[in-house]
Formats: C-alpha cells, structure tokens, sequence
C-alpha cells in the first residue's frame, strides 16, 4: 500500500470517527434530557446532573459539528453577492473569506489556551469534570477548522479553481 492510500484511509477513518463522537453525543444528549424530562415532570425527582452533562455534550455537538460542516461546506452563508461574481473573484473572494476565518480562529485558539489554564482546577458542580474540557473541545475544534481552510487555501492557490469540499476526493 503506498504512503498516499494509507493517509487518505487515516484521514476517511478520521472523519468517520469525528462523526461518531459528534452523533453519540447528540444521542447521550437526548437520552440525559428524556431522563431530566421524566424525572422531573412524571417522577417528581430532580436529577441534578443532567443539566450540566445535557450542556457538555451540547457544546461538544457545536464545535465539533462545526468541523464536519466546514469540512462539507455547509455552514450557513450569504452568498448573493460573490454569486455574481466570475470564477477568478469568486475565488478571490473565497480565499481572503478563508484568511479572515483562520485569524478569527486562531483568536479561538488562544483564548481557549488561556481558559484551559484558567479553569483547569474548576470542577462542574454535579460531578467530577474540569471545565478545561469545554476549551479543550473548543480548541480541538478551532485547530481542525484552521487545517481545512488552511488546506482548502493551498488547493485553490495550486489549481486555480474553486475546491467543492474540504480535503473531500470523491
């Protein structure tokens, strides 16, 4: 097998991954809020660490959703103006949109940094969980976004032409 197949089925086994974590935790959340709805409402119990984990899992939905929808191009745009727009501008357009989205980014990054620090002896109320993972999620996220767009870059500076997925060979 040549070095190329084995970091495109790394990279395919990546991402088949990143969307696992990203469904399990949509799932583990609808599960923890069922269990807070009947809990609370049928049972009469407050269970008091559901919110808390419900809110973990949302935010590692968020960020690491993101990813898989930068990867797909599917974040929300508004695109009447670069639609009028030729092929060499529209890329043009694409690309400085790209470098503005990496600096953003990269602000993410270290202010996640400094918050990991920051909070890395804070534990959530309800049970034994730094709040450093919520940055770290974030800073996973924030790095992962800056490869693809930093990727997507470089496709379109060496062919030329608008890239339809990020690091997508299909």
């Amino acid at each position: 097998m040549k070095t190329a197949e084995r970091i495109t089925r790394a990279l395919d086994l990546f991402w088949r991954l990143l969307t696992g974590v990203v469904m399990t935790a949509f799932a583990l959340m609808l599960v923890i809020m069922a269990i807070q709805v009947i809990s609370r409402y049928v049972l009469g119990i407050a269970v008091s660490w559901t919110d808390e984990a419900s809110r973990y899992l949302f935010l590692a939905e968020i960020f690491l959703g993101s990813v898989l929808a930068l990867r797909y191009q599917e974040h929300i745009r508004i695109t009447i103006v670069t639609d009028l727009l030729g092929p060499s501008l529209r890329n043009i357009a694409a690309s400085v949109a790209d470098v503005i989205c990496v600096l953003v980014l990269l602000m993410l990054v270290v202010g996640a940094w400094n918050m990991m620090d920051r909070t890395a002896g804070i534990m959530a109320s309800t049970f034994r969980m730094s709040f450093s993972y919520i940055y770290l999620i974030q800073l996973i996220s924030a790095l992962l976004m800056i490869g693809l767009l930093l990727g997507d870059l470089y496709r379109r500076a060496v062919s030329r032409q608008p890239s339809t997925e990020h690091g997508r060979s299909d």
